[in-house]
């Protein structure tokens, strides 16, 4: 009975440690293509900002602070043109990257880690029966 029981164990254990190994990749690539998703919506969020502002800078006549820095009026306009047109293109990819993830991918974590749980309690009785 207690060779049955280390072999079970030792096939336990093998198990364990293909499954860890398969849920640190799954989980790994899940975090990248989020990871992706939520830098992009990052930097068109700022891209925006920065448009708004040399937009309120344009609206309000304070274009004229910006040529001490040699920007002309028609300069900050198209630099405002190229941030927001730079953020809606940056935001409508980080969109269209979290409609299309594939969320089976998700499933088959939450399966693969209630699988893990299984096999660590069926682990546990085996080593109280020795």
């Amino acid at each position: 009975m207690f060779k049955r029981n280390s072999n079970s164990q030792a096939s336990i254990d093998s198990q364990l440690k293909n499954l860890r190994l398969s849920i640190s990749d799954l989980g790994h690539q899940i975090d990248s293509y989020k990871t992706k998703s939520a830098a992009s919506a990052g930097a068109g969020v700022f891209l925006l900002l920065l448009a708004a502002l040399a937009a309120y800078d344009l609206l309000t006549g304070k274009s004229e602070v910006w040529k001490v820095q040699g920007l002309s009026r028609e300069g900050l306009f198209w630099i405002a043109a190229a941030f927001g047109a730079g953020a809606l293109i940056l935001l409508a990819y980080a969109l269209a990257r979290t409609r299309r993830r594939d969320r089976s991918l998700d499933d088959k974590l939450d399966r693969m880690e209630q699988d893990y749980a299984e096999l660590i309690e069926q682990l546990k009785q085996i080593g109280s029966q020795l």
